[in-house]
């Protein structure tokens, strides 16, 4: 179910499909999947992690599987099972909440937990986390945190500095 404080999360534009690299619109249209394996000593390890379109919107709907896992080819390839959940899960506060439990069970890898929860529960982050990168290489950027973790201040900041530059061109 879409509450509105999951309505308010999605209004700033959309997600980039980590398949297929088109945006993924609203909430509802969007999957979090990983692989799940079993390691040399027989401990579960789950990797992976990424967002995508969900089957019914995904660009890629005629084939199978659309942007999501083909689970049969993670299973030959790696001996993977593939789980997920709706995006809608982790949007909100809810969903921050579904990511501290993720982050305290320690089987995904932190820099991908990291990159999700700021992508899906900072607004401006999914629309700006790329753009950061050529405004630091110009010098014209430095975070005030560390690199990838970036304030509300410094985003609009960057759309300011990007109109600038569009103005020069």
């Amino acid at each position: 179910m879409i509450n509105d404080e999951n309505r308010r999360s999605d209004a700033r534009v959309g997600w980039r499909c980590a398949s297929c690299g088109d945006l993924i619109r609203g909430v509802e249209d969007g999957w979090v999947e990983w692989l799940a394996c079993i390691d040399s000593k027989g401990n579960t390890q789950l990797q992976g992690l990424r967002l995508v379109h969900n089957q019914s919107a995904s660009p890629r709907a005629a084939s199978e599987y659309g942007c999501q896992y083909d689970p049969l080819k993670e299973f030959w390839n790696g001996e993977s099972v593939v789980e997920g959940l709706p995006l809608e899960r982790f949007v909100g506060t809810d969903g921050l909440m579904m990511l501290l439990s993720m982050f305290s069970q320690d089987e995904l890898p932190r820099d991908q937990l990291l990159e999700l929860a700021k992508r899906v529960q900072i607004p401006g982050y999914e629309l700006t986390h790329e753009l950061f990168h050529q405004a630091i290489a110009r010098g014209a950027f430095t975070p005030s945190i560390a690199d990838g973790y970036y304030l509300q201040a410094e985003m609009w900041g960057l759309f300011q500095w990007m109109e600038q530059e569009a103005k020069s061109v």
